[in-house]
């Protein structure tokens, strides 16, 4: 994940916080506090990846409860 979100933080300031909360979640994780891996009780790593995705989707313009009802649209029924 490194190398990912530290080109992104490279063209956009708002990705760098990204960095640390993944080192701070998988250092738990690598100590034995597995929690930490996707808890939704701690600032987890799932959790920071799930942020850092919404927050590219939404930097990219896509929409993706748009995308579920258009494509829900153009199924056909029955």
């Amino acid at each position: 994940m490194q190398p990912i979100y530290a080109d992104f933080a490279t063209h956009l300031q708002r990705f760098a916080g990204y960095g640390p909360r993944f080192a701070h979640a998988l250092d738990h994780v690598q100590g034995g506090d597995h929690d930490w891996f996707a808890s939704p009780r701690v600032e987890s790593y799932h959790h920071v990846w799930q942020e850092m995705h919404y927050n590219l989707q939404s930097t990219l313009g896509i929409d993706r409860a748009g995308e579920e009802a258009s494509r829900a649209a153009a199924e056909p029924s029955g």
